[in-house]
């Protein structure tokens, strides 16, 4: 079986990399594993930089290149094209996860109204094609495969 595809909303992403709960640890093994491929595009990479260096997190930039380690030597990037059809108020993960050349099986996010906003758009191009999970969902649709990613 292949990894699964799965481009990660930028809040999900940035409380795995600097939470260390159980929840953000799973994430990190999940898409540290061989059974989950993370998807980064040049905006999403630009969105994360941008949020590790926001003052507020009081990040050296050593800490921000280790978070930055953790995530994208995982990731596949991907060049979205430009269209004129993605939404242009959708977050740069959803449009990350909305473009053809991603081949996006998942979009994770816990945002309902973007998660809501994601199922909308996917019924109108592909339905049934991506699947739009909390990260909780996700990390229990992992456990279900196989891979115990919350142990």
């Amino acid at each position: 079986m292949s990894a699964r595809r799965v481009a990660l909303d930028l809040p999900v992403l940035l409380q795995a990399l600097l939470c260390s709960d159980a929840k953000s640890q799973a994430l990190r093994q999940a898409w540290q594993g061989p059974d989950c491929l993370p998807l980064v595009s040049a905006e999403v990479a630009q969105s994360l930089i941008s949020a590790l260096s926001f003052p507020g997190l009081q990040l050296s930039a050593a800490q921000q290149q280790e978070l930055l380690a953790d995530f994208l030597p995982y990731a596949e990037v991907v060049q979205p094209l430009a269209t004129g059809r993605r939404p242009r108020e959708a977050s740069p993960s959803l449009q990350l996860a909305l473009s053809e050349q991603a081949r996006a099986s998942t979009w994770v996010s816990d945002c309902p109204k973007e998660r809501g906003r994601c199922q909308r758009a996917w019924l109108r191009r592909q339905p049934g094609a991506v699947r739009s999970l909390s990260s909780d969902e996700f990390l229990a649709s992992l456990s279900c495969f196989g891979q115990d990613v919350t142990s």
